[in-house]
């Protein structure tokens, strides 16, 4: 009879291959991230890319002096302006490389037990945009070796007419190329951030259409994926600090909306630390403050102004709202049905991120049908049905400056019974010009209630509303912050 065996299981999540497996990678994950952290600043500090940009633009400038046969030309100076380039060109190189394996190995590190952060959004488009700025790096620095090389071997040889102009020319070409990648390298350069350095690296490719938790499912869905686990985890980690009446995920929104209404300077930190009591426990706010803390309130500040530099739309459409509050607009304070929508006035590259804000104010929750309505959009029309849940309706304008604790309750309020709807809107490369777009918002019996119409403006080129220059905006937003928090 033989004894019972228990099967081997490599890849559970408490395994003892798992977890060496796990220490591994983490341990190699500091190794090349401290490789990245060195490069990284050395290739940023000034002035080498204000040195890398400027030799670029003059290393094809002396090869083309040589071409003409310019007198004064000089091979030797030409020679030591190509070495000085290509010197400078190494520590970038050597940055992206580093960049390129540290996110690599960071995204192959698991998430929570099983789950892989390949179950995140957006880990290809990382990797594969790393992988174009390191190809970048290595035809340049290439491109200027090999000019290098040949004024060197022109300078020594006694090379023809014929053969020196030939060499030449392709030395003037190849100072073009790299003087044409320099322009595209240098304008930013990835993985500078610590405390987030996969963070300029998304986009929100992929989204929900209806937003439960407005600013928190916004700000997640800006998330790289290595943040998304750690959000994820931190999440998980407050279910016991957080008050009998709330939950974690209601506490996190409230204190996004806390945070965002002091960014508008309608709270001071005396009422943002008096909303963050209001839902936190007094152990999560030690948290909240310490500055070992993954998520503490600087780092919130820099997710919140990350997501408000990529989706403007949605913050125009709180702005509102809470200027409705304030004033007791009538759409708020008397009409059964509220409708709100932004659309920037400009989408590029035929592509732009709708927002709609709904409050029903009837009384009861209803099934609803909103209509989305494109000139010549793919598709023209989207009908998307929702329950829209009832929410109710402020008595009377509140005072900023008396009544601050109940300006923040009455915003929050009101935004989590909206219904919030982001629609990804498209029409084809070849359109341009201004176009309509008309939302209709329709009860369970087809009965139209609202119906706004707004126009847009389309372009076939990059515009500041694309999403690489909304990647640039909100790296930048991210570092400036950073840099004002730290002074």
């Amino acid at each position: 009879m033989t004894s019972e065996r228990s099967l081997p299981t490599p890849y559970a999540e408490e395994s003892e291959r798992h977890v060496q497996q796990e220490q591994a990678l983490s341990l190699r994950v500091k190794a090349r991230d401290a490789g990245r952290k060195f490069w990284v600043r050395i290739a940023s500090s000034s002035p080498l890319p204000q040195l890398r940009l400027f030799l670029s633009v003059v290393a094809p400038i002396t090869s083309a002096l040589l071409l003409i046969g310019w007198e004064r030309a000089s091979f030797p100076i030409a020679i030591a302006v190509h070495v000085a380039l290509t010197a400078s060109f190494v520590p970038a190189l050597l940055a992206a490389s580093f960049a390129r394996m540290s996110a690599r190995d960071r995204l192959r590190l698991r998430a929570v037990g099983f789950r892989s952060m390949n179950a995140y959004p957006g880990v290809e488009r990382i990797l594969n945009s790393l992988d174009e700025r390191r190809i970048r790096e290595r035809v340049r620095l290439s491109c200027a070796i090999l000019a290098t090389a040949a004024l060197a071997s022109l300078w020594n040889l006694a090379a023809g007419t014929t053969l020196s102009s030939l060499v030449i020319g392709s030395c003037v070409v190849l100072g073009a190329i790299t003087a044409l990648n320099t322009l595209r390298l240098e304008e930013s350069i990835p993985m500078r951030s610590n405390s987030f350095p996969l963070l300029s690296l998304h986009a929100p490719t992929i989204h929900a259409s209806t937003l439960d938790r407005v600013l928190s499912d916004l700000l997640v869905a800006h998330l790289d994926p290595e943040t998304a686990s750690h959000w994820d985890i931190w999440i998980k980690s407050l279910h016991d600090d957080v008050r009998s009446d709330q939950t974690a995920e209601s506490a996190v929104e409230h204190l996004l909306q806390a945070i965002h209404l002091e960014h508008l300077g309608l709270l001071d930190e005396n009422g943002l630390l008096s909303e963050t009591r209001r839902v936190f426990k007094v152990s999560a706010i030690d948290g909240l403050i310490a500055e070992h803390s993954r998520f503490n309130m600087i780092a919130l500040r820099r997710l919140l102004t990350h997501t408000r530099a990529w989706q403007p739309g949605l913050f125009r459409l709180t702005d509102r709202l809470q200027d409705s509050v304030i004033r007791g607009d009538p759409s708020l304070i008397e009409a059964a049905w509220r409708l709100d929508l932004d659309l920037p006035p400009r989408c590029g590259q035929g592509q732009g991120d709708l927002f709609v804000m709904i409050h029903n104010h009837s009384g009861r929750k209803q099934s609803i049908e909103v209509d989305i309505l494109a000139a010549e959009g793919e598709p023209e029309l989207q009908t998307l049905r929702v329950l829209a849940r009832a929410s109710s309706k402020p008595q009377k304008p509140i005072s900023v400056n008396d009544q601050r604790g109940v300006l923040t309750e009455s915003f929050g309020r009101l935004l989590a019974d909206s219904t919030v709807l982001w629609i990804g809107l498209a029409w084809p490369d070849s359109l341009s010009g201004p176009h309509p777009v008309q939302v209709t918002l329709r009860n369970e019996e087809g009965e139209t209630l609202e119906s706004i119409v707004v126009r847009t403006t389309l372009s076939s080129g990059v515009q500041a509303e694309s999403m690489g220059h909304r990647m640039a905006d909100a790296a930048s937003e991210v570092r400036r912050i950073a840099l004002a928090l730290a002074d």
